[in-house]
């Protein structure tokens, strides 16, 4: 199948793009080194490599029925990439059916070259667009989810969880997540009361976040969000960062397998429940 490639404007606004085959920087992200020179001796010393900002470049195509329907079209268009409005999204329909998207904005590109020619005509333009992307990767267009888990529930089967163990008195499970994605993802936790003294761990990298004195009411729903830029432990529009411990970490999934244990005191079998929620993220499209 064709690739298919779609601008999402702020306000979630879906343009069809009609992209030329001329596009840089969709492979790998640029790296980062972080490097110390070394007195009275050549070279430097690399100390760790991570991504950079992302910049890409498309080449695209506008095409209208009229010189007055491509000026509509050409307005849209400028109106749906201003940089100033904030992030969009850039998606794109692989050929092998699969879909993925990248955070970003319009740097340079919009300021329009019209000539008259082979780029520009009364019913063409061409675009040099350039998107600059502040988290480098590629995501999944939609969050993989688990759970919801209740005291005495069956995951029933979802892989690639294993069987967990939950009673009434503590909600105790001991769950596999295999992160495919090509760096860590950051989890949204939703955790619905009665219960006390939450524990999240992870057994594969030793995170753990905790909130001991922590109590939820039958009904209560407390939401744990990790994510880079929009960190919040919140129940209702009460923030509860003041719960967690000097020693928590709001840890992401690593890449691969991640064992988890959630731990939660005075649960009750019919209402109690904990579920969780990420997005795969990846270097390449």
């Amino acid at each position: 199948m064709p690739e298919v490639v779609e601008w999402i404007d702020p306000d979630g606004l879906v343009t069809a793009l009609d992209c030329d085959w001329d596009v840089t920087g969709r492979g790998l992200p640029p790296p980062r080194l972080d490097e110390t020179g070394l007195p009275q001796q050549p070279g430097r010393l690399l100390r760790a490599v991570s991504d950079d900002v992302r910049d890409h470049t498309w080449t695209l195509w506008l095409t209208g029925t009229s010189e007055a329907d491509l000026w509509i079209r050409q307005r849209a268009l400028l109106t749906a990439m201003d940089p100033e409005r904030g992030d969009g999204l850039l998606r794109v329909t692989t050929p092998v059916g699969d879909q993925r998207e990248l955070v970003c904005r319009a740097i340079d590109g919009l300021h329009l070259v019209e000539r008259l020619g082979s780029t520009s005509g009364p019913e063409v333009q061409q675009y040099t667009v350039t998107f600059r992307s502040h988290r480098p990767y590629w995501r999944d267009v939609a969050d993989t989810t688990a759970g919801p888990w209740t005291p005495g529930s069956d995951p029933g089967g979802f892989f690639p969880f294993f069987p967990i163990r939950l009673v009434s008195s503590e909600v105790f499970a001991d769950v596999s997540i295999d992160n495919v994605g090509d760096v860590p993802s950051w989890p949204v936790w939703t955790i619905t009361g009665p219960g006390h003294g939450l524990t999240l761990r992870n057994l594969t990298t030793g995170r753990v976040l905790s909130l001991p004195s922590a109590a939820l009411a039958a009904g209560q729903t407390l939401t744990i969000d990790t994510r880079p830029r929009r960190k919040s432990i919140r129940v209702g529009t009460a923030n509860w960062f003041g719960e967690i411990t000097t020693t928590s970490s709001l840890w992401s999934l690593a890449k691969g397998i991640n064992v988890i244990r959630v731990e939660l005191g005075a649960a009750a079998v019919d209402s109690s429940s904990v579920s969780l929620a990420y997005r795969r993220e990846y270097k390449v499209v």
